[in-house]
């Protein structure tokens, strides 16, 4: 190297560096990753056993940051429940455009059995922390609750809608109807993971 070579020489030029994130940016990325790395810890460890510490290391973080941005455990669980929920019904809601009544219903019980044999470390962890809402961790059950009301409604105006088109029988019940198809959807999905 010449001596009259600087630092500053060296560096490449202003164009090809990167911008700088912004703190917001750099806290919605180690947000993401411990999320994701929460996922997939309890998709294969369960709740009881995924600690904090485990999810940070996964995460390339260290469990005080973990602690530090959720607060405990169970409001990071909570999260997680709701970004899986978020992120299904988002994907649902491209697929559902312009579908009404059967159609609807149809596609709502594709969507969720959709690569039920080879499920995505979202799906097993969120079927892990609904049947660990029964026993170990029931502090988390409300929002299992909340997801399940929300759906119920959705699948019970589908109903009517298809009763509505004439679709479906005027005799049939939605809002039994709708708890039904919950009920076998989720009866598949479990024993499929079984």
């Amino acid at each position: 190297m010449p001596a009259s070579a600087t630092l500053e020489s060296l560096a490449p030029p202003p164009a090809a560096r990167r911008p700088r994130r912004t703190q917001a940016e750099r806290v919605a990325e180690s947000d993401r990753r411990m999320l994701e790395a929460a996922m997939r810890l309890i998709a294969t460890r369960g709740y009881s056993q995924t600690t904090l510490e485990a999810i940070g290391v996964e995460a390339g973080y260290s469990r005080g940051l973990v602690q530090h941005r959720f607060g405990n455990k169970d409001r990071l669980l909570d999260e997680l429940i709701k970004k899986i929920a978020a992120d299904h019904r988002e994907r649902l809601l491209v697929r559902l455009r312009g579908l009404s009544g059967l159609d609807a219903l149809f596609c709502e019980i594709d969507c969720y059995l959709e690569s039920m044999d080879t499920p995505r470390d979202s799906s097993r962890a969120f079927f892990m922390l609904m049947h660990e809402s029964l026993g170990p961790a029931p502090h988390i059950r409300p929002t299992f609750a909340a997801i399940s009301a929300r759906w119920h409604r959705a699948l019970a105006r589908q109903f009517e809608n298809g009763q509505r088109a004439g679709q479906i029988r005027d005799d049939i019940d939605p809002e039994r109807e709708a708890q039904l198809l919950i009920a076998t959807a989720r009866g598949l999905r479990t024993q499929s993971m079984l």
